[in-house]
């Protein structure tokens, strides 16, 4: 009875080592064989794909901080390149937009190749799609602000600008997105906006203000902040 009490502990105390080494892994819930990336750039003309692995390449890095250092990948998609989606649907070149998460076959760990045998593309949920746009703020209680404006034109509210007639805005954050309609998100179409620019302020979560004003938006971030 007691070997099998000590049993039950040592096995007890592993898996808490475990969970605690995992735990030290901010990307350690990727996995070797599973490569997975973001698509970063798409060469219509040569069918190749770049795409950011920097996460899936940091999954046994020790954190919380990790050196901010970079990976990327190319995959050269050849005419018997399978793409599809988790469902396992057929899909094509014209289906792979930028941003998009995808996990590529075979992995680096499995075989070095630059045409790689499947690639399927990853549902994100919303707050990952987000996230990964820069929208949403990092801290409870404060806001990210960033201004939409129309892709080609030159950005709008410098930091000066906003400096000046309303810097309370750059509270939680400040940014521009020029639109994008071959991303992933495509922010014009998610959000409902007809004009640009514009600016959209989130919190650690959501929308909470959508706003063509600098004037509305700096107010509303005041009152939130009281």
């Amino acid at each position: 009875m007691i070997r099998m009490r000590r049993a039950a502990f040592i096995l007890l105390l592993t898996a808490e080592m475990l969970l605690t080494a995992c735990s030290n892994k901010p990307y350690g819930h990727y996995r070797d064989d599973q490569m997975i990336g973001f698509i970063d750039t798409l060469n219509e003309q040569e069918q190749i794909v770049g795409f950011n692995i920097s996460e899936w390449s940091k999954r046994d890095e020790p954190g919380p901080d990790i050196a901010d250092w970079g990976a990327g990948y190319e995959a050269r998609v050849l005419p018997s390149t399978k793409i599809t989606n988790e469902a396992g649907e057929k899909l094509s070149w014209e289906d792979l937009k930028q941003g998009q998460k995808v996990q590529i076959n075979p992995s680096k760990t499995e075989k070095k190749t630059e045409t790689p045998d499947e690639l399927i593309i990853l549902t994100m949920p919303n707050e990952e799609l987000l996230a990964r746009a820069g929208l949403l703020a990092s801290k409870n209680g404060s806001y990210k602000t960033t201004v939409v404006y129309e892709k080609g034109k030159p950005q709008p509210y410098p930091v000066e600008e906003i400096e000046k007639d309303a810097s309370i805005v750059l509270n939680g954050g400040y940014g521009w997105m020029e639109h994008n309609p071959g991303y992933v998100m495509d922010v014009k179409k998610a959000f409902s906006l007809e004009a640009l620019p514009v600016f959209l302020v989130f919190d650690t979560e959501k929308l909470v203000l959508k706003t063509e004003r600098l004037e509305e938006a700096a107010a509303f971030i005041s009152s939130m902040e009281k």
